[in-house]
């Protein structure tokens, strides 16, 4: 007997689980209805063991009786999903990928805040409110390239089309919330709310010249958002007035070393973030330094969106947008 567990149950369990030992559930034709699903007292206590929040979403066959509880509502898939649309978590439960948690998100996000969500399924970093900083490091559960390829193969599927689009605009390994919130508006076209700039890296090693490799005692330095081609680099450090000496000494013989071997680096802090005016500075002077021509009327006409956009990735109250 099997319950599927489905967005956006499934997407808080990806971005605010404990642990993941998974693998991807390929038997069959990846649709309920062709096994046997738990009853209703079986999925309460099921999701009760698993923590979630209530209500859960289930998914079931479209013949079932779909009345909605105080503790879970019921969805009907369609009967053709892609490869890798669920994954095995215990000998009974599965539960959407974070693929297919993307694609169905897309039905209901603006761009903007699926782009985000791309970044954030695509992190090294987990909110954990454990530990000093609140988040704690992983290994990806998922990568830009993984949702890119099962979009590919979701042909016609409702939301694809919105999906492609987002994920064009998503980067791999962010370390941080705000190093997600930078890359978010830092891809996204100006005509869509962001600064549009070129394709970036983040969590990158670049190895750096003779004179910058002597200078910081070592052949590379990881830069938290990079555009290795451009050699430009933007830091960000959200305790810089709380470092001690030693870090302080640390980060600018990285920045030094960096500058030696051709970078251009931009190192801001919170305090540097805290307006809308303040981050279209800071990303108009990187474009520039990226070679990239800022048309006037092109940004004012977009002026309005953007801040709406920027205000709601980088201001809105951390919350589930979804």
């Amino acid at each position: 007997m099997i319950t599927r567990i489905v967005y956006p149950s499934a997407l808080e369990y990806w971005l605010f689980e404990k642990g993941i030992p998974y693998r991807y559930w390929n038997t069959g034709k990846g649709a309920p209805g062709e096994e046997k699903q738990t009853g209703r007292t079986s999925i309460t206590e099921i999701v009760g063991r698993l923590n979630f929040t209530t209500p859960v979403h289930v998914a079931v066959p479209r013949t079932t009786n779909r009345q909605h509880t105080k503790t879970i509502i019921y969805h009907a898939l369609p009967k053709a999903l892609p490869k890798n649309s669920f994954i095995q978590i215990t000998d009974n439960v599965l539960i959407s990928s974070p693929e297919m948690c993307f694609l169905q998100a897309a039905l209901t996000l603006p761009l903007h805040q699926l782009v985000k969500l791309a970044c954030e399924l695509c992190a090294i970093y987990v909110p954990d409110s454990y530990e000093e900083y609140g988040q704690r490091s992983r290994e990806q559960i998922t990568s830009v390239s993984n949702i890119r390829d099962y979009l590919l193969k979701a042909t016609g599927a409702r939301g694809v089309k919105k999906a492609k689009e987002a994920i064009q605009y998503a980067s791999d390994r962010a370390n941080s919330p705000m190093e997600v919130n930078l890359a978010t508006i830092a891809a996204l076209p100006i005509c869509h709310g962001g600064f549009g700039t070129k394709k970036m890296l983040l969590n990158n090693d670049v190895l750096l010249s003779e004179s910058g490799a002597a200078h910081l005692g070592r052949e590379s330095c990881c830069c938290d958002i990079v555009w290795p081609e451009e050699k430009v680099v933007l830091e960000y450090d959200s305790n810089l007035s709380h470092l001690s000496r030693q870090q302080h000494a640390k980060d600018k013989a990285r920045i030094t070393a960096l500058s030696l071997s051709g970078y251009k680096v931009f190192s801001v802090t919170a305090d540097d973030l805290k307006s809308y005016g303040r981050i279209e500075a800071l990303f108009l002077l990187v474009r520039s330094a990226l070679g990239m021509r800022t048309h006037n009327d092109r940004m004012e006409k977009n002026l309005d969106k953007r801040i709406r956009v920027v205000n709601a990735i980088m201001f809105s109250v951390a919350k589930k947008t979804w």
